[in-house]
């Protein structure tokens, strides 16, 4: 029997609601905003800025994932699936 694996926390995943709430809360709040930084709508420039969060949040927790054993690949001595030994 294989010795049980500690447990896996998944808590730093709840980052995923920052760009939920960056797109659906903050819509209210910078929909009647006048500024037009680089001539552009400013709530056109808070969604762009918003793609830039969701890609820095999703690289941060993916780094934390491949941190763990539990996402590791197959060693370099054991065949993967599929493959002839």
């Amino acid at each position: 029997m294989a010795p049980a694996s500690p447990a896996v926390s998944r808590r730093h995943r709840w980052l995923l609601l920052i760009p939920f709430l960056w797109q659906i809360g903050g819509i209210p709040l910078v929909n009647d905003i006048a500024w037009r930084p680089f001539s552009l709508p400013f709530p056109m420039v808070w969604q762009m800025a918003g793609i830039v969060i969701t890609s820095l949040v999703i690289a941060f927790i993916f780094s934390i994932d491949s941190k763990h054993p539990e996402f590791e690949g197959p060693d370099d001595d054991t065949p993967a699936t599929g493959e002839a030994a």
